[in-house]
């Protein structure tokens, strides 16, 4: 009966105030389910650094450019969240049905290379001159932990079917309950707790691989329970390929990731040049990089619930609401970060307290440093910010080719070379590096600006 009265559809916004009604029921449980999974990160190098400084140092350095490559995945099936709420607002069933199954199958068909990616990674990081110890070790824990991509991956998928239909409330809880789940498997696998055998960094990856199952396994019984979800079963006919569905998502969804590698690579080579300046501005660089994560987090999570809102608004034909659901994602971030910026510049003594002894007079250098990057780390917070919600407001347009462009523009042409001009050239060493990575992040953030006051045209396919 309800049906009947009330179709499967989206809700449109009439007013600012329904925006933030509408958009904050898909960003606020976002934003403590990213908060959560930075708990779940920690926990990892929490336990993993009790094994002492070799161990510490390999899964560090091998997870690190694993998780990049993993995230570059999550990226391309992200665009799923886009396809799932456009058909949302157009109350088309099918669409959202087929965007749901394509994404799975997507998130199949690349767990195969990205696990031979993980078996073979230490081997080509080898060739990097790395130290045969720590790719040893690296390598036994990442062949535990590959183990963990499929499911994350079809997580992820049907994670992008919930958050696109604005239910992603499900997701906090799961991540909520994975952090102790993941504490206490790590501590009974890698140190052999409640008569298991010690497996030391194989435990850790082990526990990954489990608590990704378990999660998987959490969301697909929700799915299948729910009145309303359970109208999109995720596994049922799979083997039923919607061609037209499938290159959209890849046509879409590799930009994406194009764009995740692109910012990825900026940051990784502000981080090989910032070790040029020595130990000192690498442990500077690495404290202002932690102090950004909070409000990093906050941007995506804003980011995500604009390309809801975004494609949701597109799909019922309703443009002016669409633009007006990442003008106030794009606001909204800001009134947030501000806060977080001032702070940085007004404590970062007590920042770096966090990360280091500040008792300990071998650290004085790198207190010192860490105020006078505060500023522009300030800066940063706000500039980045600001690219990541109208990029991913762009995206809820279906809007992600010239985007990656622009990134590309912003990144490789701006960021980098005006780091290297900087910190080389002018002499003005981490602090050109900074600057350059806040140039980078501004004329991105500028160009798709710009792009983002053209109106849309409404898509109705």
């Amino acid at each position: 009966m309800r049906a009947a009265t009330q179709p499967f559809k989206a809700e449109s916004a009439k007013s600012w105030r329904d925006e933030l009604r509408l958009q904050s029921r898909v960003t606020v449980p976002l934003a403590v389910a990213f908060l959560v999974e930075l708990g779940i990160y920690l926990t990892d190098i929490l336990v993993v650094g009790r094994l002492g400084a070799l161990a510490f140092g390999a899964v560090g350095l091998a997870g690190a450019v694993m998780w990049e490559l993993t995230y570059a995945g999550f990226s391309l099936l992200m665009i799923v969240g886009v396809v799932v709420a456009h058909g949302f607002g157009a109350g088309a069933k099918k669409e959202i049905a087929s965007g749901a199954r394509t994404g799975l199958l997507t998130a199949l068909v690349i767990s195969g290379p990205w696990i031979l990616m993980g078996w073979f990674l230490t081997d080509i990081m080898a060739l990097t001159d790395q130290g045969p110890e720590v790719m040893a070790v690296g390598q036994d824990y990442l062949r535990a932990m590959v183990w963990h991509l499929p499911a994350s991956f079809m997580f992820m998928a049907l994670r992008q079917l919930v958050t696109g239909l604005s239910r992603p409330i499900i997701i906090t809880f799961i991540m909520i309950a994975a952090v102790p789940t993941n504490l206490v498997l790590n501590i009974v696998l890698v140190f052999g707790w409640a008569g298991s055998p010690e497996l030391g960094v194989v435990g850790a990856g082990i526990a990954t691989t489990v608590v990704a199952w378990a999660k998987l396994a959490v969301l697909v019984v929700y799915l299948a329970r729910h009145s309303e979800l359970s109208e999109f079963p995720p596994f049922r006919n799979l083997h039923r390929i919607d061609f037209a569905m499938w290159r959209q998502i890849w046509r879409l969804g590799l930009p994406v990731m194009a764009v995740r590698l692109v910012e990825g690579s900026m940051f990784q080579a502000t981080f090989l040049l910032m070790g040029a300046f020595g130990a000192t501005a690498l442990a500077a660089h690495n404290v202002m990089v932690g102090a950004l994560t909070l409000s990093v987090t906050l941007a995506v999570a804003f980011g995500h619930g604009a390309s809801v809102r975004v494609a949701q608004e597109l799909g019922g034909g309703h443009a002016q609401a669409s633009q007006r659901a990442g003008w106030f994602a794009e606001g909204a971030i800001f009134v947030l970060v501000i806060p977080i910026a001032l702070f940085i510049c007004a404590a970062p003594d007590l920042i770096t307290s966090i990360f280091l002894d500040p008792g300990d007079p071998a650290n004085a250098a790198t207190f010192e440093l860490t105020r006078q990057l505060r500023w522009i780390a300030a800066l940063f917070a706000l500039v980045q910010a600001g690219e990541v919600v109208i990029s991913r407001a762009l995206r809820g347009r279906k809007d992600t080719m010239i985007p990656m462009l622009m990134a590309g523009a912003g990144f490789w042409l701006a960021g980098i070379p005006c780091g290297l001009l900087l910190s080389r050239t002018a002499g003005m060493g981490p602090m050109g590096l900074w600057i350059g990575m806040t140039v980078g992040f501004g004329v991105t953030a500028v160009l798709m600006l710009l792009r983002w006051q053209k109106m849309p045209e409404i898509r109705t396919g």
